[in-house]
């Protein structure tokens, strides 16, 4: 279920004056007090012995050597240097899947809220009914965060950037597997994970963390917002798709077209596929309505080409190159609480089968065209 915990930035900053920041601290962080210069993430747990060779029936829980860069900065250049990490995630395979006649897959990147039974796990099933792989990443677990973590503090344990790391790490898992084709993998993901899909088409960050495997296939952001880029439009050339709502706030069609233009100009073709009266995850079970969450919009956050965030290019006070994953935590929240203008209220969320259908079928007619016919 869809929270509301994260404040608009506007209340944010309202409540950050005096001993309101020790409520949003412990109501809507829940990171310990006080913050002086870090906020307290939790420690990452230990897992299972990342998969080394896998066999061609292997599928289920599986285990990968990942990272946890946080930033931009430490992704593009001390990628190497960055904290060591086991990713999981969850492997679908189709029940033609074979060493002789491998098939295609998608790794899957779920939402700010969570892994959800009706939508990443859903997918995943009805991706290997089309004969495609699918494997759903959980970016989340393996950095502490639990059941009980709240909103804010699950966001800022597993940066966007955090995400994109996964997401090749997990490229390189399966490009070694013996039923699926290292050259037919693509990426998908959902709003704050779609976001993260799109940035992993970024030619500097496949080089800096896969530069040895074949790049993504194809990558489709379902109904990732455009408010935010890498800085970098220079592609690895692989198709993309967007898929998202004219009633969706969260995601603005007129920042989503010039986005797009300078995909298009950077080497990738663009799908476009916006559903008119669709709002955001409508292949939620919550009822459809307008919920009073906030979102960005007005404004483009983005980087410098050595990986200084801005806002509408302007440069933000950001860590030193030795800056904890603590402190580049506390540098991210800081950044939104200099940014109410940014924000509005209210946007449409929950089950629309009509909306679902058509993005499914442009999802499969997507995946099909590239994978199956080229």
């Amino acid at each position: 279920m869809i929270k509301k915990i994260l404040l608009s930035l506007a209340a944010l900053s309202t409540l950050a004056v005096g001993g309101g920041i020790a409520f949003i601290q412990y109501e809507y962080a829940g990171v310990g007090l006080p913050w002086v210069n870090s906020v307290d993430l939790p420690d990452l747990p230990e897992f299972p012995t990342p998969a080394g060779d896998l066999q061609e029936a292997q599928q289920g829980t599986l285990y990968f050597a990942s990272k946890s860069p946080y930033s931009l900065q430490n992704a593009l250049f001390r990628y190497d240097q960055s904290v060591d990490t086991t990713g999981m995630g969850k492997l679908y395979l189709p029940a033609n899947a074979n060493a002789a006649s491998p098939v295609p897959a998608m790794i899957i990147l779920h939402g700010s809220g969570g892994l959800r039974e009706d939508r990443e796990y859903r997918y995943a099933e009805w991706f290997a009914s089309e004969g495609i792989a699918a494997f759903v990443i959980d970016y989340y677990s393996v950095r502490g965060v639990t059941p009980d973590t709240k909103y804010l503090y699950k966001t800022l344990s597993a940066s966007d950037i955090d995400i994109v790391a996964d997401a090749f790490s997990a490229l390189k898992l399966l490009a070694n597997h013996p039923a699926i084709d290292a050259h037919r993998i693509g990426v998908t993901g959902y709003s704050y994970g779609g976001m993260a899909t799109r940035y992993t088409l970024d030619r500097r960050l496949q080089q800096a963390i896969a530069p040895d495997y074949p790049p993504f296939a194809l990558h489709i952001s379902v109904y990732g917002p455009c408010f935010q880029t890498t800085g970098s439009e220079i592609t690895t050339g692989a198709p993309y798709m967007a898929i998202y709502g004219t009633e969706d706030n969260s995601v603005d069609p007129a920042h989503c077209a010039v986005l797009h233009q300078r995909l298009e100009e950077g080497g990738s073709s663009v799908a476009d596929v916006m559903i008119e009266g669709a709002g955001h995850a409508w292949e939620n079970e919550m009822p459809r309505q307008k919920y009073d969450f906030p979102f960005v919009r007005g404004c483009e956050f983005s980087y410098t080409a050595d990986g200084i965030p801005t806002i509408d290019g302007k440069a933000i006070d950001f860590p030193g190159p030795d800056a904890s994953r603590d402190e580049l935590a506390f540098n991210r929240v800081s950044v939104h609480l200099t940014a109410p203008h940014c924000l509005g209220n209210g946007y449409i969320i929950g089950r629309d089968e009509k909306s679902d259908k058509i993005s499914r079928d442009a999802m499969l007619d997507f995946m099909k065209g590239h994978f199956f016919e080229q």
